[in-house]
């Protein structure tokens, strides 16, 4: 738009209705969060997230606690930057767990992925933790159902769970009543909270409800227990964590055997979480130890990143270079397809040596179980909403609407020439009215689709008796053009 305002010469003016480039972030980079208690504390914080760019700079660390040593994974399997936060070390073991956790206001711990681009400027991709990932709780209290929410309670009733079986490990339960708000729910029972889920419950124990006020008429509420496996407050985390910053996370399981860690898959879900079992072996002074396996993986998967598969290649089928065996032989297929099938990552010693198997999710969307689907469609995402932020506040003009249909095409076409997607358009939405434009809502509609793996690769060998026919017919012809020998 010209200034018409008077002026006699010659006026210049840059537009602002220019394209907006495609920029695609670092997909390599892994948050790493563990412990290292002699750390330099002015170059790694506690609970601030911290850039690494190299093994030397890591050296800082210190060799104690977990985070030297998983980094050094990292960058030993080929991976590339990482960032890391620092927990305080603890001797308590719940200690320990609630430091690695963190606090989702404060953003520690965990946590703290949420705030690594706002301090580092990049977005990590694969989130590793130290810790016990792999645990989880047999027969403890998964929900509560309510049956009856009460009436006419003044104050939360006491919950208490009784009965549950006969087992000698058996704890039980504890639960806090929550109340409905409003007119239609006051004075009820609406949920009740897990606090604390038991365990070794062979049977669902009794939900009984006391107090609630000193209302004559009051009802108290009724409720059933449901009995299962119970993840570990580690899953929770990162079911949280992970779709905020579009990351995956690689966790070790529960290291024990096949069927255990198919039954922890089963507490598993959410999308974005990559379980590995068993854990590896490394070499210390000669001693085997076992170490966990999430680091390896994270490594890998940077490497293939920043090799020519680039973003949409699989974390699986890799040789593995940094650890002398696995805790648990795997043997292929038979026990490496039972998981995998079951969505758990494995190592097997097949074709020369260790190598990554398996890239499904914990997921019961088999549209994206793929850990590179997963990634590439993040990446997509991710470089689409950058590439339209610079058209936010932009006048609703026939050029800037054509432009933002074209930029967006053009982006689809170099991820399809760069084999990442195999096609993709943007088009104006059909929800797109007058109203919603002179408001200053544009809806734009995307497709594309990732590019997929070969997981299964199916031969089918026939045998043909009718090359006997050929040989026949070729000693034939030697006998009849010259003496028949070995040579011939």
């Amino acid at each position: 738009m010209a200034d018409l305002s008077y002026a006699h010469g010659v006026t210049l003016a840059e537009s602002a209705e220019t394209p907006s480039l495609l920029r695609v972030q670092r997909n390599g980079i892994t948050f790493v969060n563990g412990t290292a208690p002699n750390a330099d504390a002015a170059a790694f914080p506690l609970n601030y997230p911290t850039l690494i760019t190299s093994e030397r700079a890591a050296a800082a660390l210190g060799a104690a606690g977990t985070l030297l040593e998983d980094v050094t994974s990292v960058f030993g399997e080929g991976g590339s930057w990482c960032i890391v936060n620092r927990v305080p070390d603890s001797a308590d073991p719940a200690a320990q767990q609630a430091n690695l956790l963190g606090d989702p206001v404060a953003r520690t711990g965990l946590y703290a992925a949420l705030r690594a681009k706002a301090i580092t400027g990049y977005q990590p991709r694969v989130v590793i933790t130290a810790g016990d990932t792999g645990a989880w709780i047999e027969a403890g209290v998964v929900s509560v159902s309510m049956s009856e929410q009460g009436a006419k309670l003044t104050e939360a009733p006491i919950v208490e769970a009784s009965g549950g079986g006969n087992d000698p490990d058996k704890v039980l339960p504890k639960l806090e009543a929550i109340m409905g708000t409003g007119i239609v729910d006051a004075g009820k029972v609406v949920a009740v909270r897990v606090v604390e889920p038991g365990k070794a419950l062979s049977q669902p124990p009794t939900i009984t409800f006391t107090g609630g006020g000193k209302e004559a008429d009051k009802v108290l509420p009724k409720a059933t227990a449901n009995v299962g496996d119970v993840a570990n407050p580690f899953i929770s985390a990162l079911n949280v964590i992970t779709p905020k910053i579009r990351a995956r996370a690689y966790i070790s399981g529960p290291n024990t055997t096949n069927a255990e860690a198919v039954r922890f898959r089963r507490t598993v879900n959410g999308g974005r979480i990559l379980i590995i079992d068993p854990k590896t072996i490394k070499n210390v002074n000669g001693v085997p130890v076992t170490k966990p396996v999430a680091a390896v993986f994270a490594g890998i998967r940077a490497r293939v990143v920043a090799s020519s598969e680039g973003v949409s290649g699989s974390v699986s089928n890799k040789i593995v270079r940094t650890i002398d065996g696995v805790a648990r032989t795997i043997a292929y297929p038979e026990d490496s397809n039972y998981l995998n099938e079951k969505q758990v990552a494995t190592i097997i010693n097949e074709r020369g040596g260790f190598r990554t198997w398996g890239s499904r999710l914990a997921t019961d969307d088999p549209l994206w179980q793929f850990d590179s689907v997963r990634a590439t469609a993040d990446m997509v995402n991710e470089a689409l909403e950058d590439l339209y932020f610079l058209y936010v506040d932009r006048k609703f003009t026939k050029a800037n609407l054509k432009m933002m249909i074209e930029d967006g095409n053009a982006a689809l076409r170099v991820f399809k020439n760069n084999e990442d997607i195999l096609g993709g358009r943007v088009w104006l939405s059909d929800i797109n009215e007058p109203t919603t434009l002179a408001d200053g809502k544009l809806f734009l509609d995307v497709e594309f689709e990732p590019v997929g793996l070969m997981e299964q690769i199916h031969v089918t060998t026939h045998r043909n008796i009718l090359y006997y026919r050929l040989l026949l017919d070729e000693v034939n012809g030697a006998i009849e053009t010259g003496p028949l020998s070995l040579a011939a």
